[in-house]
């Protein structure tokens, strides 16, 4: 498990998801007493094993939705609820939005189908209990890492002359929700962004995948696993009647992974790459379009785009609007800008230098308002990624009308030659590849290419670095700056094939002269 998310506190209970799909686990969710920390309830988010007693009757009835001949058990079944959870004191509901399958292949995970209960779910609680009210599932059989535990608005619509008590919801899928809070029946679905794995929802609120979406083979996935809209936060303006997210593109080309087995996890290794319950080859095939990234204004009850600003990259900030017809929002390559929330016009920008994913807050002090921002390369795509060639430290700004204090000034960040030199074998670069995607690329990203973040592009350092590379690899000398120590884990052959993959990469992407 991981723990990402941030607690809610409900009623006189701290509430608490977890993460991790991937690694194996099975979701659930804990409330415990806000001043004696006892455990008051705990709902699980998925069935468990077939063969023991269920802990409830919503497990007894997902467990119909899922094939025992996967053993989905085995690996948790995953819908872990990192994120999105909130609370309607009217109705005395929670909502919590549930994550991806583990493994994310509905194949592997439950050979002969089903919905698989509650996976990629809006799940309705009663706070008092834990007890199960309600539920729509967004992504039935998810496949695709579709989690819903992106940010849910609750308010209300007039939809058809009548006023709806609603959420809105914008999850990885690409389709934008609007669902009634009070039973869980679906009102209507649209896509806000480029979609290929449906055509739309009908009117019982299921999707209409397209043909190709669960193909054995290559797949452009769209969106891919890092979502249409992710947990980048999304505001609503009851005056503009407006929903204002950050959205993307970020195609990836998924195949059936015809080696995987259940319980393919690695304990003590760090859990990413070949290691992750996935079940999928990823990009053995490189995607056919091209990643986008933008921020858009989305009319609810229209279930239409209004107007959106074009951004350079992928992976942007949250938003956040207010009574004065503004929506603020942070960018991935270091922009922190004000636009009109009912025209999209973009009326301030302040060039903080420093990646943007975290959404602002405004408050007052003595009268007048202040809007802060935390910056810095988080999240998976600072780690290897930069969107911009300069890079900065991570900061709280902090702004108000007629404030003229200096911002700090962000230094050039230059990545260097490539790499060239390092002798290898270059009948180790298959197998180098699969240890590199397994233990190295979530941080250091694909030598040459990606550009490096906060964790040095291995294609850009010198070369006694890669000669080397055992001496950083094992015996943990980095293990205080966050990079785990990999003795026991892996081997000097295998380092030596890592060096294979990371000196032929650079040798196959360098300009020819």
């Amino acid at each position: 498990y991981t723990v990402t998310g941030a607690p809610r506190v409900i009623k006189g209970k701290v509430i608490i998801g977890n993460g991790g799909a991937e690694y194996g686990v099975r979701g659930y969710l804990t409330a415990y007493d806000d001043e004696t920390g006892e455990q008051k309830w705990r709902w699980y988010t998925v069935p468990g094993d077939p063969a023991k007693p269920f802990e409830n009757e919503a497990m007894a009835k997902a467990a119909k939705t899922w094939d025992p001949a996967g053993k989905w058990w085995l690996n948790g079944g995953g819908g872990t609820a990192w994120n999105s959870m909130t609370y309607d004191p009217e109705l005395n509901l929670m909502y919590v939005g549930t994550g991806n399958g583990s493994p994310w292949n509905h194949r592997k995970r439950s050979p002969g189908g089903g919905d698989n209960l509650y996976l990629a779910s809006i799940v309705a609680l009663d706070p008092d209990t834990g007890k199960y009210v309600w539920h729509y599932q967004e992504t039935p059989g998810d496949n695709w890492d579709y989690t819903s535990v992106q940010d849910m608005i609750l308010t209300d619509l007039v939809l058809d002359g009548k006023k709806r008590k609603v959420i809105l919801h914008a999850p990885k899928n690409g389709f934008f929700f609007v669902i009634d809070r009070t039973n869980g029946k679906f009102i209507s679905a649209k896509p806000f962004t480029e979609v290929n794995w449906a055509t739309g929802y009908d009117k019982n609120g299921r999707p209409i995948e397209t043909p190709e979406a669960r193909s054995r083979e290559a797949f452009d996935s769209v969106p891919g696993p890092f979502g249409g809209h992710n947990w980048h936060a999304m505001s609503f303006n009851p005056k503009t009647g407006l929903a204002y997210f950050p959205v993307q593109k970020v195609p990836l080309n998924l195949a059936e992974d015809n080696s995987w087995s259940n319980n393919n996890k690695q304990p003590g290794q760090p859990q990413a790459g070949t290691g992750w319950n996935t079940g999928m080859l990823i990009n053995t095939q490189p995607p056919k379009s091209k990643a986008f990234g933008r921020l858009i204004a989305w009319d609810p009850v229209k279930q239409k785009e209004v107007w959106r600003q074009e951004y350079a990259s992928p992976w942007n900030g949250g938003t956040l609007t207010t009574a004065g017809n503004l929506v603020f929002a942070g960018t991935a390559d270091g922009r922190f800008a004000a636009y009109s929330a009912d025209k999209g016009d973009k009326l301030w920008e302040a060039p903080i230098g420093t990646g943007i994913i975290a959404p602002p807050v405004t408050y007052e002090v003595d009268g007048r308002q202040y809007v802060s921002i935390a910056v810095g390369w988080g999240g998976v795509f600072g780690l290897m990624q930069r969107a911009t060639d300069k890079q900065d430290h991570g900061r709280v700004y902090t702004f108000a009308l007629g404030a003229n204090a200096p911002l700090p000034q962000p230094q050039p960040y230059a990545l260097g030659e490539l790499i060239s030199g390092v002798k290898y074998d270059p009948a180790h670069i298959p197998e180098g590849t699969k240890l590199y995607v397994s233990n190295c690329v979530f941080c250091h990203g694909v030598p040459g290419v990606d550009k490096g973040g906060n964790v040095p592009n291995l294609g850009y350092v010198p070369a006694k670095d890669i000669e080397n590379l055992s001496d950083f690899v094992f015996n943990g000398p980095f293990v205080k700056k966050g990079m785990p120590d990999f003795t026991g884990k892996l081997s000097a052959t295998d380092v030596d094939k890592i060096k294979a993959f990371i000196q032929g990469t650079a040798d196959a992407v360098r300009p020819k002269p």
